[in-house]
């Protein structure tokens, strides 16, 4: 089982887990181009890709869905909700309701090996969601774009072996920065992002510090990666992960 961070922060997101046969992804924000070289660089085949779960309708998670489908057949997989609000996103993307898998939270998601079991997360998109994922072996929590996390979540993080959480911003430097104080409402609301303490704190509650943990979807303006480092200090399995950067690939 190989797994890989291909990029994350606002600039794209996009994850790929892999069993050797058939590959599944979370989140296009990427240009085709861009995953191709990306997979290539991690020895994961883009041939391979059968599916991708979209976490949320905005375009640095899904900017790249319509090519891909194209390109390759995969199923794109979204939640009822996020189609039903942002139907028009979604066509511009040339997607309509013909070409994408529709699921409530609640079900369960199949694809060969791979089962998902998506949960819902507090952002200002429509339907967002995180995902828990297993290949039988292996079990893979990731949770990003969220205000604020469930207990739902914290109890799946704690049945993960690899878990990819949000860590956006630094309160302190968000408070002291250029942000309107709209925006700086909307980061820190409930429907926004986690800051590094709450994420912290996430990990905390679910007993995941010790695991291989990747902080991501880092803000380019208002975090460095130094900082998060700072707070886990003395913790190696935890990783921040640099915007647009590639870490991985990874074999469990």
């Amino acid at each position: 089982m190989r797994y890989a961070v291909l990029t994350s922060g606002s600039c794209g997101n996009a994850y790929a887990f892999s069993d050797g046969g058939r590959t599944i992804l979370v989140d296009m924000g990427l240009t085709l181009s861009g995953l191709k070289r990306r997979l290539e660089d991690v020895g994961i085949p883009f041939e391979g890709i059968s599916d991708v779960y979209v976490t949320h309708s905005h375009p640095d998670h899904s900017k790249g869905l319509g090519v891909l489908h194209r390109a390759t057949g995969a199923t794109v997989h979204v939640s009822r909700k996020s189609f039903e609000v942002d139907r028009s996103v979604y066509a511009r993307l040339g997607l309509d309701e013909d070409r994408l898998s529709l699921f409530d939270f609640g079900d369960e998601l199949a694809s060969g090996r791979f089962t998902l079991h998506p949960f819902a997360t507090s952002h200002d998109a429509a339907g967002s969601a995180g995902y828990f994922i297993s290949n039988g072996s292996s079990r893979f929590f990731l949770m990003t774009d969220t205000g604020l996390y469930s207990d739902e979540a914290v109890e799946l993080a704690r049945r993960a072996d690899v878990l990819f959480v949000e860590s956006n911003y630094d309160e302190l430097m968000l408070e002291e920065g250029r942000y309107p104080l709209f925006l700086k409402a909307r980061i820190r609301g409930g429907r926004g992002h986690l800051s590094n303490s709450q994420s912290f704190r996430f990990l905390e509650e679910s007993g995941s510090l010790g695991k291989p943990v990747f902080l991501v979807h880092l803000s380019d303006n208002n975090n460095t990666v130094q900082r998060v480092q700072q707070l886990y200090a003395g913790r190696p399995s935890v990783v921040a992960c640099e915007r647009g950067r590639t870490y991985g690939a990874y074999d469990v």
